[in-house]
């Protein structure tokens, strides 16, 4: 599991076919065909494996947070992102709103519905890092973590095909086009634009003499995130311990991005996303393949309820804030899909200009993830039950 996304990068580096798919598409991918063809000809115990492959995206997720958040310096992005973060929040705050409101008219429909809420905005402000992170905050259902990561890949994969195909046009019926900057106006080289390569050769520099001593000082320092977490959140009752960790590990890679030794490591963020692939390809392993064969159609309108109804929601409040199509777009992108999807979206808008606020942003999203889905979970047991 932790060398299967090392071959994935190494395939895509040598196929730009492969390499335009992405790897944490690939990632997700393999994992589901181990899944599908282990099962199905029974050459894989995968009831054996399942402590081992829930220790396995656990610890990847972990890690992984403060990684990310480290990558950057959050002052610098903030500043940077501009409009696109004042965009962010409001994408954030409306899928927050929306997955709350959408839980009282689920209720009955949907089992475990706090779960379920909580663990959606996790994966819809921040991304699937976050949905397996407040699955452990809260304490999820394992079947329903299970279940919601097909149903988000596949509903967040339709998001996708609508905004690449239709989004720009869509959006421009109701919101102002982008302005591009004159050619005097370009900002000096950002300190995030290594971040901006799109490609499986940015994990190249995982690889590169020069980067060893930086990847070791960033994980112990992701690894010392963890384990100050852990026994920070031993002193809290044990039925709040989870939650606590969560937020303490999502705290401690916040101000760690404050540290310039840690920000400035050119292979923190690839490290961090390497870490992403190992969770992405562990958590695809773990597939019940019969959720395709009995698919839960209530749970579905769910989903599709929170993408539609924030979607329309922030557009109308970017309408009322006079926020561009492009900067809506890539902030309900960043929000939705999360970091590895931000340059294939500013791609199709053909606007580079946008594509390191957009990172930014999702960043942003990764660290406030938790958070937001935790605190949904809670308003929403409160609330409206289980």
């Amino acid at each position: 599991m932790i060398l299967l996304p090392a071959f994935v990068i190494l395939l895509c580096q040598k196929n730009s076919f492969l390499d335009r798919v992405g790897v944490v598409v690939l990632a997700f991918g393999l994992g589901f065909l181990i899944a599908i063809f282990g099962g199905y000809f029974e050459v894989i115990d995968f009831e054996a494996l399942r402590p081992m492959q829930t220790s396995i995206s656990e610890v990847s997720v972990a890690l992984a947070l403060p990684m990310i958040v480290f990558s950057t310096s959050l002052r610098k992005a903030l500043k940077d992102a501009k409009g696109a973060l004042f965009a962010m929040f409001l994408a954030m705050g409306s899928v927050a709103l929306i997955s709350f409101l959408a839980s009282f008219v689920f209720a009955d429909q949907v089992a475990q519905i706090w779960q379920v809420s909580g663990m959606a905005v996790g994966a819809y402000t921040g991304g699937g890092v976050n949905l397996g992170a407040v699955k452990t905050a809260i304490g999820g259902d394992e079947s329903i973590f299970l279940t919601m990561i097909t149903y988000d890949i596949v509903f967040s994969a339709l998001f996708m095909m609508v905004v690449l195909a239709f989004g720009q046009k869509a959006a421009g019926l109701v919101l102002r086009t982008y302005v591009f900057k004159e050619a005097g106006e370009v900002e000096a080289k950002s300190e995030m634009d290594h971040l901006a390569n799109e490609s499986a050769h940015g994990y190249s520099v995982l690889t590169e003499r020069e980067s060893i001593v930086g990847s070791l000082i960033v994980f112990l320092s992701a690894a010392v995130c963890v384990g100050a977490s852990v026994a920070l959140a031993s002193l809290a009752p044990e039925s709040m311990s989870s939650v606590v960790t969560i937020i303490l590990i999502t705290t401690f890679g916040i101000l760690g991005s404050f540290l310039p030794f840690l920000h400035n490591t050119r292979s923190s963020f690839h490290l961090g996303m390497y870490l992403i692939l190992i969770f992405c390809l562990t958590s695809a392993t773990m597939l019940d393949t019969a959720i395709f064969t009995n698919m839960d159609w209530w749970l579905g309108a769910y989903f599709i309820s929170i993408l539609a109804g924030s979607m329309m929601l922030l557009a109308a409040l970017c309408r009322l804030f006079d926020v561009d199509r492009d900067t809506y777009l890539i902030a309900s992108g960043a929000s939705i899909m999360s970091v590895p999807f931000i340059p294939v979206i500013a791609g199709a808008l053909k606007n580079r200009e946008i594509l390191i606020p957009g990172i930014a942003i999702a960043i942003i999203g990764y660290a406030v993830g938790n958070y937001l889905g935790i605190l949904v979970a809670t308003l929403t047991q409160t609330y409206v039950g289980g």
